[in-house]
């Protein structure tokens, strides 16, 4: 079975968890404030927009470093997406740590960012979360607790970090066996819901890669639902737009499995 590393919700916070990993419930209930100290933490560098902590351990402090050098080339790449937006309560005061199980935020505009003591998967996984940050800034219907805005902060996190983005590919397939589900014109489903944001995912890459959008003009489409953020774009109803979705897909479609790449976005598709 094919990795999947799950975003989702937890109480009193939103978190991005590796499949098998405990919901680090204890931690997300008192992290409240900055007390770098007594959660065992020491500042291993800085950067313009980030202070970054370690644990001690020799895991903590390669992905401490590892979203060091990355973190400030993700954070430019987000604000240009959403259009030079500097979002509130900088800098990110981000923790490498080993019991994260993934990377939580308390709320999605919280800047006190936890993320796993994995070098490879570090940067990834924060910048999913910066995303989210940036989501709430905006505050044009984007919404990190449920499809949209949780599959915005993957596929964007996917963009800068393809080395993560294939452990997603199974939640695409699982929406496609499914039936293939509105998700589009319905935003109600809540981010631990992975049929919903894996129909999700690739809406978003309908939109960039077959429609050809870039992202700033898709993020500052946002919308209450992924199908008003497409008439927006488009000016065409939104139901048309899934339909017309639905039909790219069908011609990958290979016996109830969608023929993907390790990107998980099969589009353009010849139609």
């Amino acid at each position: 079975m094919v990795l999947r590393r799950l975003f989702g919700s937890a109480p009193n916070g939103r978190v991005f968890m590796r499949p098998g990993a405990a919901v680090p419930t204890a931690e997300l209930r008192a992290h409240r404030v900055r007390h770098p100290a007594a959660t065992g933490q020491a500042k291993s560098g800085q950067t313009a927009n980030f202070i970054v902590f370690t644990d001690g351990t020799p895991s903590g402090d390669a992905a401490a470093q590892a979203m060091l050098n990355s973190c400030e080339a993700d954070y430019a790449a987000t604000q240009q997406w959403f259009g030079g937006l500097t979002p509130p309560s900088l800098p990110f005061y981000v923790y490498a740590d080993p019991n994260a199980g993934g990377a939580y935020h308390i709320t999605c505009a919280g800047t006190d960012v936890h993320v796993l003591s994995d070098a490879n998967l570090a940067p990834g996984f924060l910048t999913a979360e910066i995303v989210e940050v940036f989501e709430a800034a905006i505050n044009n219907g984007w919404d990190c607790a449920v499809t949209n805005g949780e599959s915005l902060s993957r596929v964007l996190a996917f963009d800068r970090h393809p080395e993560i983005a294939a452990d997603f590919n199974q939640t695409e397939q699982d929406w496609w066996a499914s039936g293939h589900p509105d998700h589009v014109n319905d935003n109600s489903a809540g981010d631990t819901d992975q049929l919903a944001a894996g129909c999700g995912d690739l809406f978003l890459y309908y939109l960039h890669s077959q429609l050809t959008f870039d992202w700033p003009p898709i993020c500052s489409a946002g919308g209450r639902t992924l199908g008003a953020g497409y008439q927006s774009l488009t000016g065409y109803d939104p139901q048309q737009g899934f339909n017309d979705f639905i039909a790219a897909l069908s011609t990958i479609d290979q016996g109830g499995t969608l023929s993907l790449p390790p990107s998980g976005n099969p589009f353009p598709i010849k139609t």
